[in-house]
């Protein structure tokens, strides 16, 4: 209940952005004379979006080489994630957007049976608040019809952090994304980049390959390789089908006190799963639509650093393979803002 309140109060102090956002037109009303990296059929853009995500009871097992710590293993009952973002766009020209991001996500674990002999990482992170609160600035350009960049810088508060005891410079964490593409079609835009970033849980660069392509009324593709790649099936305007593969990483910064770890002082967790996926959005009424998300999420890593950006291993974990359902609410530009635009 008390992650349901935040939500809410997080929602209610977002609210006054969204006339901002909704005045977003969606890019392809630009197709013709700039290009971008969107094709025909894609989904609108999101302007505010409120995400649940649970998994239900996998098990774990975790090494250490640190005779201080040793091995362990338990069951976890469930992992929730919550996320709310918002969008809103500084400068919205044909040529030229400047796109003003914010973003909070919180993840726990609630485990099984745990105890005061339980292992010591299971005991410190059992409903403990995982927290990332980010702003991000986004910079897309047309060079012409053909060519576009585009260049996102992020930073983010990573943490296990509370108000009491936030410190900056413990736990901002900073990402880059720089990409230039080519609009082939109004159907068929391909692009290359570079993320410095935490997809594979510690911060480093990997590249990427932007490959959209619409190939009738009904089929698609949207993928940036290899973090992601979605199949799209559009049944109508107001109800898109997707299946595919996502990747995703975070980094955390903690200092888990009250157990033989706080020996070790500030420490990182780092973790990068792969989802398999299926996805429906569809429109609720005009600007307000939901998605619903399920699939199968395989942990590639899940370990525990002695420090922070060290290489060093403290602690190895391997999580089992579990299903995972996800919801979301978002709005997008309501229908009379493409009209009016045309």
């Amino acid at each position: 209940m008390k992650k349901l309140f935040l939500l809410g109060i997080t929602f209610c102090l977002l609210f006054p952005l969204f006339p901002k956002v909704l005045a977003q037109p969606p890019e392809i009303e630009s197709l013709d004379l700039y290009a971008s990296p969107g094709v025909r059929g894609m989904g609108k853009p999101q302007g505010v979006v409120i995400r649940y995500e649970r998994l239900p009871d996998f098990g774990l097992e975790s090494e250490s080489d640190d005779p201080r710590l040793g091995d362990g293993e338990g069951q976890i009952r469930r992992h929730n994630k919550f996320a709310v973002r918002a969008l809103a766009p500084l400068l919205n020209k044909p040529q030229t957007k400047l796109i003003l991001g914010f973003e909070y996500e919180l993840e726990e674990f609630n485990f099984e049976g745990l105890n005061e002999t339980s292992y010591d990482l299971y005991r410190y992170l059992e409903d403990k608040n995982l927290k990332s609160i980010g702003v991000q600035l986004a910079y897309l350009r047309s060079i012409s019809e053909r060519n576009f960049y585009l260049i996102r810088l992020k930073g983010e508060l990573n943490g296990d952090y509370t108000q009491d005891n936030i410190k900056v410079s413990d736990y901002i964490k900073a990402t880059v994304d720089v990409a230039y593409g080519w609009k082939k079609t109004p159907d068929y835009s391909i692009g290359v980049g570079l993320q410095w970033g935490y997809t594979f849980g510690r911060q480093r660069i990997f590249p990427g390959i932007l490959y959209n392509r619409t190939f009738n009324p009904n089929w698609g593709i949207e993928s940036i390789f290899p973090a992601n790649f979605r199949l799209r099936y559009n049944a109508n305007e107001k109800t898109l089908f997707y299946t595919g593969y996502r990747l995703e990483g975070a980094s955390y910064n903690i200092i888990a006190d009250r157990t033989a770890l706080a020996e070790f002082g500030e420490i990182e967790l780092r973790r990068t799963d792969i989802k398999g996926l299926v996805r429906m959005e569809r429109e609720i009424y005009d600007f307000l639509w939901f998605a619903v998300e399920s699939g199968y999420r395989r942990y590639y890593r899940h370990r525990i650093f002695d420090e922070i950006g060290s290489t060093d291993e403290l602690i190895t974990n391997d999580l089992k393979g579990a299903g995972y359902v996800e919801v979301q609410l978002f709005l997008v530009p309501p229908r009379k803002w493409s009209e009016r635009s045309n």
